[in-house]
């Protein structure tokens, strides 16, 4: 009978901190995390369920950390209680055991599953059709580690919907469509240390524990039905998939998925979730999306702060404090955002997977007034997005109506100045991120920041929108009509830039104006 335990056999694709490549087992990993820079999967959802699985193994061998000194201590021992833990379970990380396969449903038989590309297969770019569906290689086959990597990403990535043998669709996955957070450190032992959230079952951190919290593996087995994770543990591994992989000649041919567990539909998994931002609306909360058409730094302030409007993932509430009560981590924050989002009219259709990074100051996690002048610089450029707009008095419908063309949405839409606007301002901003915690004033009344950044900022954005907008019309050969959408431009501009009083004085010289024109 085939063997693979996952403690032993290498499986877990890493990176040195001198860019080499391979392949670790669980055991060697934690014994060398730290000359490590990063795991990095098949892909990036495959990269982030290996991360949260490997959370799991060290919040249940440590049971915490309760607090920054338990916190500590875990950092000082040094992935030996893991090891441990890992010893102690060997059975149940068989790939291939009889009784309990690890994260697998042992009672699915053959003829229920189907062939590896339905379950396996992601483009290796960010292509509209992400998993491929249109090859049906009868041939297919993994690797036992890609079955592996595979097993743990089809519990955290997959698309809902109809599975294969099965008659019951498969619910949607809280990982999936949504920007999840995973702070980076300067070694993989760092990374998955600063990822360590608080966990205190007795305080109900992360989360309440109402039983058992035990992770999957050390779990009797149960058919798949709608229930409520125990714990944060329990969440980390919850079986939201019935997999089963089927080896021959070492190689895995044939992968059985089916719809597994389900919290029930009135029940948020933002109660156990630590690596997602939401906002909020009067439905609920909803999840921050990643969006490769949109840029990272545009959303950076809900990740880095909680508001009344939206909560930051909380893991960062936990960085906070580290950072607040010991000083523990540098004074840059680097934050990997990796997601697999779905079509908004298909749930059962993946688009486009992604791994970004935003590096920014620390400070803006725990200091309120910075970030709310960050909110601010943000707002400033959403705001001159309406330059590029198609509304009546928008430069853009001010063309159309000089060529006597009634599709002003069209002429914005194939124009499209604000693409340039935005890749302008993408190095403008990462620029005044970091500067900006410098520009501060101090006075009786505290301390103010950006005196000196915040207009330089709205200058940065209106020569943006400005370069953007003109360049965009370069190619239309009706002066008459560019000199009109250019004077349109500079009027959009002066009202953007104009403060609230000037706003104000300008609204009542026009009701004024028209007041005469009416009489």
């Amino acid at each position: 009978m085939m063997t693979f335990n996952l403690i032993d056999q290498p499986w877990i694709s890493v990176v040195s901190q001198e860019w080499q490549r391979r392949d670790l087992s669980l055991v060697e990993l934690f014994e060398t995390w730290e000359t490590l820079r990063e795991i990095q999967a098949d892909n990036p959802p495959t990269t982030l369920a290996i991360y949260r699985f490997l959370l799991a193994i060290l919040h249940r061998a440590y049971q915490g950390p309760k607090n920054v000194d338990h916190w500590e201590e875990i950092q000082q021992d040094d992935g030996k209680k893991a090891i441990s833990y890992l010893n102690q379970w060997r059975d149940r990380f068989g790939l291939f055991h009889p009784e309990f396969p690890f994260m697998q449903d042992g009672t699915i038989d053959e003829k229920d599953a189907g062939e590896v590309y339905l379950a396996s297969l992601l483009h290796g770019n960010n292509t509209s059709t992400v998993f491929c569906h249109e090859h049906q290689w009868s041939s297919a086959v993994l690797t036992i580690p890609e079955a592996a990597r595979l097993l743990l990403r089809l519990h955290n990535f997959d698309r809902g919907g109809r599975k294969t043998g099965a008659t019951d669709s498969a619910a949607v996955l809280p990982m999936m469509d949504a920007a999840n957070v995973l702070v980076r450190g300067n070694s993989l032992r760092e990374t998955l240390l600063l990822n360590l959230v608080q966990y205190d079952p007795a305080r109900e951190k992360p989360s309440p524990v109402t039983g058992d919290d035990l992770p999957c593996w050390e779990r009797q087995y149960q058919k798949a039905k709608e229930r409520i994770p125990v714990g944060y543990i329990d969440y980390l591994t919850y079986q939201w998939r019935r997999v089963k992989l089927f080896a021959q000649d070492r190689q895995v041919v044939k992968v059985a998925l089916h719809p597994g567990d389900r919290i029930p539909k009135d029940i948020s998994a933002s109660q156990w979730e630590c690596g997602i931002a939401y906002t909020k609306s009067p439905k609920g909360l909803d999840k921050v999306k990643l969006n490769l058409a949109r840029s990272l730094w545009r959303d950076s302030a809900v990740f880095l702060q909680s508001a009344e409007t939206s909560s930051r993932p909380r893991i960062l509430d936990w960085v906070a404090i580290l950072k607040a009560e010991k000083g523990l981590i540098e004074s840059n924050l680097h934050l990997q955002i990796l997601g697999l989002n779905v079509d908004p009219k298909i749930i059962a259709k993946p688009m486009e997977w992604s791994a970004q990074q935003l590096t920014t100051p620390l400070i803006y996690l725990v200091n309120k007034p910075l970030w709310q002048k960050l909110t601010r610089v943000i707002a400033i450029a959403e705001d001159h997005r309406q330059i590029f707009k198609s509304f009546r008095g928008s430069p853009y419908h001010a063309l159309a109506d000089a060529l006597n063309n009634n599709d002003a949405g069209g002429f914005a839409a194939t124009l499209d100045g604000e693409s340039r606007y935005w890749a302008t301002l993408d190095r403008a901003f990462q620029e005044l991120l970091q500067a900006l915690p410098q520009d501060k004033t101090e006075d009786g009344n505290g301390i103010t920041y950006g005196n000196t950044r915040l207009p330089e900022w709205t200058k940065t954005v209106q020569k943006a929108a400005r370069d953007a907008f003109t360049e965009s019309i370069s190619s239309i050969r009706n002066y008459e009509a560019r000199a009109k959408a250019l004077r349109t431009l500079e009027w959009r501009l002066a009202d953007l830039r104009a403060s609230p009083e000037q706003k104000a004085e300008r609204k009542a010289k026009a009701a004024k104006k028209k007041e005469k024109v009416s009489k």
